[in-house]
């Protein structure tokens, strides 16, 4: 189930991310605050799940249409697959909050990226949040996940808004939709 969440991270961590303004500081979500809400949440079932993601749209304004073509089908060949991942009992009985910790933990990479929820809303199975990163050379990138989440399941589409003078375009968006489901048990 990490990889539904995690995996548009290290997708992001391709394209980089900029600096907030103290208006977007002080509407963050603290930590404590965002495991409160996890910790409410359905744990997952221990077991195999089958994870598909898939880029839905991708977009550089300004850029050759042959430039953003090629972009797209790089980043599509690194998103569009099905992956499948054993989650153990001890990973499940954690629940998500492991998840989010490490979330929180890649602002202490060293990397100079900084990533905090500015929103972060989960009630019964449905989950709506936004994940703001800024980075090095003025890059700044949010995230918004809105899907449902059950024991057994999720389906959650994810759009990816990053901006710095550095990339071609100045800006990207990337959309994608991932959906995991337990599958079985887990190999023996």
């Amino acid at each position: 189930m990490r990889a539904t969440i995690l995996m548009p991270l290290m997708i992001f961590a391709l394209a980089g991310c900029g600096s907030e303004t103290a208006s977007e500081k002080s509407a963050e979500k603290s930590a404590d605050e965002v495991i409160a809400e996890v910790s409410q949440m359905a744990k997952p079932l221990p077991g195999l799940y089958e994870t598909t993601a898939e880029l839905k749209d991708f977009s550089v304004p300004g850029i050759p249409a042959k430039q953003l073509s090629m972009m797209k089908q790089q980043f599509a060949a690194k998103s569009n697959k099905t992956d499948t991942m054993c989650l153990t009992r001890e990973d499940a009985d954690q629940g998500f909050e492991k998840m989010v910790r490490e979330m929180g933990e890649m602002s202490q990479t060293g990397e100079g990226v900084d990533c905090a929820f500015s929103q972060f809303d989960a009630s019964g199975s449905k989950l709506n949040a936004v994940l703001s990163c800024t980075g090095p050379g003025g890059m700044k990138m949010a995230m918004n996940m809105d899907g449902t989440v059950a024991p057994d399941r999720s389906d959650m589409t994810m759009t990816m808004n990053s901006s710095s003078s550095m990339m071609p375009g100045q800006e990207m968006t990337m959309v994608m939709q991932t959906a995991s489901r337990r599958i079985g048990d887990c190999p023996a």
